[in-house]
């Protein structure tokens, strides 16, 4: 695991025990969100514009995006925008987010919400679903096969869908095993064209890791994705989703960027 991921896994299972005692899984359980029929994430990409539109204070190499919008404009702006869904970052000590931040884009919004989060825990999962989220993050890179196959069976199981994200073909193929009982329906896979070693991007990653996917599974492609003719082409390659953060967070008006973004790739 690179140092990035294994400071902020260790940070989130130190504080997991601080929130595991303040609400235990029965609390979560009485959550009004908690019983809510999930809206169906692989759906809206697939009838959509296909842009996962982030809520993002922070990252750990840019610092703060100093966003004036507030989360509620911002969320309701990606929505008006035609942004397929709604990714949430709820890690508070290196991305600025938290839990509530998912309540209030739930009650929002009319579009799925991933819960976009370091997912090491079954807690987690059920926080999730507590929060409103309708499907969660799973990162390869952060999680051994059986802890794959574990937390996507809860997820499941609670009505979640899932995000599978990997860095390289061997991580692809780790989740291409995982996933062979699973419908491709419930799931998609995200390619991180980060590289958490350098922080350097490069969407050839994307492309070069297109052809080794599963048949059937919605190809969802991370980070770089700056300009639209960029979108365009990884579309025509065969991508559906397209999830983009620190573009729009980054400028004052993260709803009217994403409109922008969204009819260019469209023109």
């Amino acid at each position: 695991m690179d140092d990035i991921l294994k400071k902020i896994t260790d940070r989130t299972a130190k504080d997991l025990v601080d929130r595991k005692l303040k609400v235990p899984l029965a609390t979560l359980r009485e959550m009004p969100f908690y019983n809510r029929k999930t809206i169906s994430f692989t759906n809206s990409l697939s009838t959509g514009s296909g842009i996962i539109a982030e809520h993002k204070r922070q990252s750990p190499s840019k610092g703060s995006f100093n966003c004036p919008a507030s989360l509620k404009d911002v969320v309701t702006g990606y929505e008006n925008a035609g942004a397929s869904a709604i990714s949430c970052l709820t890690d508070e000590p290196f991305f600025g987010g938290d839990l509530q931040d998912l309540l209030e884009t739930r009650a929002a919004v009319n579009i799925p919400v991933l819960r976009k989060d370091f997912m090491i825990d079954l807690y987690q999962v059920h926080e999730a679903k507590a929060y409103g989220a309708d499907l969660i993050l799973l990162i390869a890179a952060c999680l051994n096969d059986e802890e794959l196959y574990t937390l996507s069976l809860e997820a499941l199981n609670l009505g979640l869908e899932i995000l599978f994200e990997v860095h390289d073909l061997e991580e692809l193929e780790r989740v291409k095993k995982v996933t062979e009982p699973f419908n491709p329906a419930k799931y998609a896979i995200g390619v991180n064209n980060r590289d958490l070693k350098r922080f350097k991007t490069d969407v050839a990653n994307s492309v070069n890791l297109l052809p080794h996917f599963p048949a059937g599974v919605i190809a969802i492609s991370e980070s770089g994705l700056n300009d639209p003719e960029t979108v365009k082409s990884l579309r025509n390659t065969g991508y559906t989703g397209f999830l983009i953060g620190e573009h729009f967070m980054k400028t004052n008006q993260p709803g009217a960027a994403c409109a922008s973004f969204i009819k260019a790739i469209n023109s």
